[in-house]
């Protein structure tokens, strides 16, 4: 009866924080018919109504309020005994689900997530890259790698990183356009411009010892790839505000130039690795993280291979 109640508490916990019957039964892996009975089966044992059903809406009754606190409580400590036997067998394996950015996941994390399979290799990854705001129980992460500072309560961000930025152009842009010396001046210029669903980044800012400049940019191309602003300045289509991890050998062979090298940009774009509050993180968790801070470094290996080709003035 205890098993069989603390299962349904679990459940119901699921049916709360996925906010529907068939999310709950998608993290569950199992059908929403099943999920409805078993909150059906634990009202009527309870002799309670905990859920308000209509056909696009989830409420929770009073007493489905009270309840879904100490549900709540169920479902971490079953959260929590999991992870301490798994540690007890120190146990690296099976299915770790992460979530990343496009570019940053596909340019840093894929590598990353090779040198953990190679040294254990019971370990598997489901890797989704995607750059809107995630609701990690919606896209059932276990581990999320974000800019996104803003988390719902109940989350942990580990700092992995700090991106910082570079203006650049490519020789054929500034062949046919000149090159600017002050930052007000790229107001003139066509500018490749990042843009997500919620804002635009044609404010670009800049500090050259005390003074601070931030210019309105402007462009004939806009797009919400990062590793496409990047191309689209390697192609000449106009100046980029580009975020140093974007780049590798660009400098080296020709491809870029950096602008404005005296002035720095201001933006910076911090890098977390997200994953739920609990009172024990299980070992496979704690070797990833460790392991993705290890291969980004501090600072950034991708700013350690920059650092010679940058600061050099264009004439």
């Amino acid at each position: 009866m205890i098993q069989h109640r603390a299962s349904q508490m679990v459940i119901f916990h699921t049916l709360v924080t996925s906010g529907s019957f068939t999310q709950a039964a998608a993290k569950l892996k199992t059908s929403t018919s099943y999920v409805s009975k078993q909150i059906g089966a634990l009202e009527a044992e309870l002799n309670l109504l905990l859920v308000q059903r209509t056909t696009r809406t989830l409420v929770l009754t009073d007493a489905g309020q009270q309840f879904a606190h100490y549900c709540e409580q169920v479902f971490e400590a079953t959260q929590n005994a999991d992870a301490i036997m798994l540690d007890a067998r120190d146990d690296i394996s099976g299915t770790i689900r992460l979530g990343s950015s496009q570019s940053f996941g596909t340019l840093h994390i894929i590598p990353a997530l090779e040198v953990l399979q190679e040294k254990y290799p019971e370990l598997r990854f489901e890797l989704s890259l995607f750059d809107h705001k995630a609701d990690m129980l919606e896209e059932g992460l276990d581990l999320w790698i974000t800019n996104h500072e803003q988390l719902n309560e109940g989350y942990i961000a580990q700092h992995l990183a700090e991106t910082n930025f570079v203006v650049v152009a490519s020789p054929d842009y500034l062949l046919k356009h000149g090159v600017p010396h002050h930052p007000r001046e790229l107001a003139q210029h066509n500018c490749v411009i990042y843009q997500s669903k919620s804002r635009n980044y044609d404010r670009w800012s800049f500090a050259k010892d005390d003074h601070e400049q931030t210019v309105n940019v402007a462009g004939n191309y806009r797009v919400d790839l990062a590793e496409a602003v990047r191309n689209a300045v390697i192609a000449g289509r106009g100046i980029g505000y580009v975020a140093t991890y974007l780049l590798s050998d660009e400098f080296q062979s020709g491809k870029l130039i950096q602008l404005l090298p005296d002035w720095k940009p201001l933006q910076q774009m911090p890098v977390y690795v997200v994953y739920p509050r609990r009172r024990h993180l299980p070992t496979k968790y704690k070797v990833i993280i460790e392991c993705l801070k290890s291969h980004i470094g501090h600072p950034p290996y991708w700013d350690k291979k920059l650092k010679p080709w940058l600061g050099k003035t264009v004439s």
